[in-house]
């Protein structure tokens, strides 16, 4: 459980990091890199919450 809530602060901390990258070089790439670690973390909750959701299924069967 610690390992999940670090991974998804490193995502934090990656797109925090590309929009400063952003807002000093206005470069078009770090938004493009910023989006992927948005969607990377979001895939991410999604897959977790499916997980505990089927956990808490087979827990009552």
């Amino acid at each position: 459980m610690l390992a999940i809530r670090l991974f998804l602060g490193l995502i934090g901390v990656i797109l925090v990091v590309s929009l400063l990258g952003y807002v000093v070089n206005r470069d078009p790439r770090w938004l493009r890199f910023a989006g992927l670690t948005f969607k990377g973390g979001i895939a991410l909750m999604i897959v977790l919450m499916l997980v505990f959701l089927l956990e808490r299924l087979l827990l009552f069967v």
